[in-house]
């Protein structure tokens, strides 16, 4: 008896209560069924035989289907997300049903239930359950259902798109009612998907929304690029529509239902697509070893250290003259990989005995040198800050790494390294230029530099400078309406630059693909506008002029420098021909470091004229390859 129980309570799991409702509703549709089959097969004048005996008999038929129902599963499915392949397994119970009756009917010669009666009731009975059980979803669709919700236009007709309006169609607590796609195929152009139309491609979104009563935009394009969100953005806005985003599918499997929309952020409109890094080089390279990270207190020194956490290190140095800013970073490291034996150590690169003390006692594997002053008006004003660090310091830590047998250097460069206007830029190219003199007498140390732009939110950038002018009433200060920037993600710059170390090489300068240049004006009033606020009239823009040493548009490669591929398709490798030796570059540096604190004015110019000393002879030594070339 407990066995039957058993196997019971299998067939029937949840709500006992909710089941015999639904059990019983099917009940009703087979004897509706059976009954219209009965007056379609005798023209609506059904003999009196007949009818008794379907009488009879009908009760116990639409047990039977009962009992498949439940053997087969179906009163365990939630219908409320009920799909096509729910509504195939109820497929599957009505089809045995039908077939058994319609055989032990079939052996019959006295039938007063005739075969043509069974195969239209087995017709009717499967839409019937199904209408029945899905009846939920089927009201949530009707136009006096959804008359609260927002009319939400989806961007995107494909597999994400498709999704997204189903997923509205099923939650009514989203509150969004989806009434129609754009799309670019013209396939799909005019039809329904879901029963919502394609009403135009994305070049006609203009003229959708001002035809449409739309009340929310969703973006559903999967990897969609940064020119083509910029452009829906810029569309929406001007019509005062707002925007959201569909973060992936598989934001949704990991995220639920509350993340199936959320807001445009200034990563989207970079459009950027996700890194993919080689993992087990990266693992390779760092798990198990001794890595040290100088600048770790800053916005890329810190992402660097989180992410060589993920992949283990035995021990990870931070370095760095920002006490309070090592103590807040390591609390969050040890959370990382508790089993990494993390250090931190307050000093100055500048101060080179404290650096090779700090060497001596570590040993490091890998050396990550990320320490620089980057503020370029800043560093006009106080040059001489800016060798110290950025030039002595990279001196000091570059040779402490070849003293102590580092295994891998790499120097996290910047595109104002080349042909510099700007002492930063400057200095940050005589930093360039150690590690290739460096390199060319190292045995052991490998050492490389890796050059980007910009970093989108990285301290003393632009945009957390618009962000704050924003939230104080405006106005936001732009340099001029044509600068135009490149511009990365912190995490994206920093797998890449971890990347870029696993290949290794002597003296090698990689350079990171920066995707799109962006137009600075643009990126402000959008970031304006993504803040439910307009440029000129709720925020003033306002154009500064450039300052000193900038540039209106940045330069990531040379015209002497050669480009070729690496391993990894974001990461190109820069060669010239430059013929810089130790000796030389160290006695230019040391003459320079006599002026530090004299002349301030022949301080800069001998910054420049080191900078771009080697620059010049590898471009006069190209112009003479190609005069030779020419025909």
């Amino acid at each position: 008896m407990s066995t039957h129980r058993f196997a019971f309570r299998r067939m029937v799991t949840g709500d006992p209560l909710h089941t015999l409702a639904a059990a019983l509703l099917d009940m009703l549709v087979v004897g509706l069924a059976y009954a219209a089959a009965l007056l379609l097969r005798f023209d609506a004048d059904v003999p009196r035989a007949n009818a008794e005996f379907a009488w009879r008999v009908v009760p116990f038929i639409a047990c039977g289907y009962v009992l498949a129902n439940l053997a087969l599963g179906v009163y365990r499915t939630v219908w409320a997300y009920g799909s096509l392949g729910d509504i195939i397994a109820l497929f599957r119970p009505v089809l045995l049903v039908t077939i058994v009756t319609f055989i032990a009917n079939f052996w019959l010669r006295d039938r007063d239930l005739p075969l043509s009666v069974i195969l239209i009731a087995g017709a009717l009975i499967f839409p019937g359950m199904a209408l029945v059980k899905m009846r939920a979803r089927l009201l949530l669709r009707m136009p006096w259902s959804a008359s609260a919700s927002q009319r939400l236009l989806i961007v995107g007709a494909g597999h994400t798109g498709q999704l997204l309006a189903r997923e509205l169609q099923n939650s009514p607590a989203l509150n969004y009612q989806a009434m129609g796609f754009v799309d670019d195929d013209p396939k799909k152009v005019h039809t329904r998907i879901h029963g919502l139309r394609v009403l135009g491609s994305v070049e006609e979104l203009d003229a959708v929304l001002q035809k449409e009563a739309v009340d929310v935009v969703a973006i559903a394009i999967a990897r969609a690029k940064g020119s083509m969100i910029r452009q829906i953005v810029g569309v929406c806005q001007r019509q005062g529509i707002p925007v959201r985003i569909v973060p992936g599918v598989e934001n949704w499997v990991l995220g639920g239902h509350h993340d199936t929309l959320r807001d445009v952020t200034l990563d989207d409109l970079l459009g950027r697509e996700p890194v993919q890094v080689d993992y087990a080089a990266c693992s390779g390279s760092v798990k198990g070893r001794v890595v040290l990270v100088t600048g770790a207190a800053g916005s890329i020194g810190a992402e660097l250290c989180r992410q060589l956490m993920a992949f283990q290190p035995r021990e990870l140095h931070i370095l760095d003259n920002n006490e309070s800013g090592l103590y807040d970073l390591s609390f969050e490291l040890t959370r990382i990989s508790p089993e990494t034996t993390l250090k931190m150590w307050v000093a100055s690169v500048v101060d080179e005995p404290r650096v090779n003390s700090i060497f001596k006692r570590t040993r490091p594997d890998l050396v990550y040198h990320a320490a620089a002053y980057k503020h370029v008006p800043l560093m006009e004003e106080h040059s001489e800050e800016a060798f110290r660090v950025n030039v002595l310091g990279t001196l000091n830590v570059a040779r402490a790494a070849r003293t102590f047998g580092t295994g891998v250097f790499v120097l996290i460069s910047t595109d104002k390294a080349v042909r510099p206007t700007s002492i930063m830029g400057a200095t940050k190219r005589i930093a360039e230029l150690l590690v290739l003199a460096l390199s060319r007498e190292a045995s052991k140390t490998k050492y490389a530099a890796v050059r980007f732009g910009n970093v989108m939110g990285s301290r003393g950038s632009v945009v957390p400078l618009f962000m704050s002018q924003i939230e104080r009433g405006g106005p936001v200060t732009v340099v001029h309406p044509e600068m135009m920037r490149y511009f990365i993600s912190i995490p994206e710059a920093v797998s890449l630059v971890i990347q870029a170390g696993t290949f290794g090489g002597h003296g090698n300068i990689y350079m990171l693909d920066m995707g799109e240049e962006i137009n600075i004006l643009e990126l402000a009033e959008r970031i304006i506008r993504l803040r439910g606020l307009r440029p000129g009239q709720d925020i003033e823009v306002v154009f500064t002029g450039t300052r000193p040493g900038e540039k209106l548009r940045e330069e990531l490669v040379a015209d002497f420098e050669q480009m070729s591929p690496t391993e990894h398709p974001k990461v190109m490798r820069l060669s010239a021909s430059i013929d810089v030796t130790e000796a030389e570059i160290l006695r230019l540096i040391e003459e320079i470091a006599a002026l530090v604190w004299d002349d301030a004015d022949e301080l800069r110019r001998r910054i420049h004229l080191v900078s771009r000393r080697y620059s010049l002879e590898a471009e006069g030594a190209v112009t003479k390859r190609e005069g030779q070339t020419a025909p």
